[in-house]
């Protein structure tokens, strides 16, 4: 870990010395997510820029004294801008279907089990692999991602379709690529890279349809609303994320 970081967590610890080890892990544990998360998203990747943005933040004793105070509504915070990122994601996919002319139903349990089982699932959890490095923090995105997408395979008229879960790959892909930002052209070429794989996969490797190109474009813009749902969701989760602990001192 970053020893600023480190540093910054351990003063931290000692101010919640009247917390249970359990709840003082669990706090810490997701201080050190939302603060990588943020370094991240602001492109600091060094021990000077990781310092520089702790300097900004309430000193850890203060804090220490704010977060046991306020325990409670910091663990019914996480959970509810957890759940309302996911619900911006399952709408953005369900809405783009529907849009389409899906069936009503399908549109829906597509879009509650991305959004509710594949992102807000992600957002409860990824705080237990946030201090890996980004390969392995990637990996295990990808993984979990696509177990908690079960759901998403049963979203059709014709049984279990096991390529759905194609779709929670990609989404915790995008979830954790995306959690620090990126160039515009990387992330305009990751939907049509993805258009591409599913075809493949589809087409090439299981013939399960026919190749059309009318079929391309249609392809092509779910992905790229699941990207900009990504992206938006991520943007409400950082937003409702920031309270007013974690605020710039001059704004505190």
């Amino acid at each position: 870990m970053n020893r600023a970081l480190a540093s910054y967590l351990s003063q931290v610890e000692a101010g919640l010395r009247g917390v249970s080890r359990r709840r003082r892990a669990m706090l810490l544990r997701e201080l050190a997510c939302h603060l990588m998360d943020e370094a991240d998203a602001r492109g600091l990747d060094s021990e000077i820029g990781m310092a520089s943005l702790l300097a900004e933040k309430e000193g850890p004793g203060a804090l220490a004294r704010d977060l046991a105070a306020s325990e409670g509504q910091d663990a019914h915070h996480r959970s509810s801008s957890a759940l309302v990122a996911g619900m911006f994601l399952g709408v953005a996919t369900g809405g783009h279907m529907l849009i389409e002319g899906w069936h009503w139903f399908l549109c829906l349990a597509f879009g509650a089990a991305q959004g509710l089982a594949v992102g807000t699932g992600f957002f409860w959890v990824r705080r237990h692999w946030a201090r890996l490095g980004p390969g392995a923090r990637l990996a295990v995105a990808v993984g979990i991602t696509t177990l908690l997408s079960i759901p998403l395979g049963f979203t059709t008229m014709h049984g279990f379709k096991p390529t759905r879960l194609l779709y929670g790959a990609f989404t915790g892909y995008l979830l954790e690529r995306h959690a620090q930002e990126r160039p515009l052209w990387e992330s305009a070429l990751e939907p049509v890279l993805f258009t591409g794989l599913v075809f493949f996969i589809e087409v090439g490797l299981l013939g399960r349809i026919h190749f059309r190109w009318w079929q391309v474009p249609y392809e092509l813009s779910f992905n790229l609303t699941l990207l900009l749902g990504v992206l938006g969701a991520l943007k409400l989760k950082r937003l409702l994320a920031e309270r007013w602990v974690f605020t710039p001192q001059e704004q505190g």
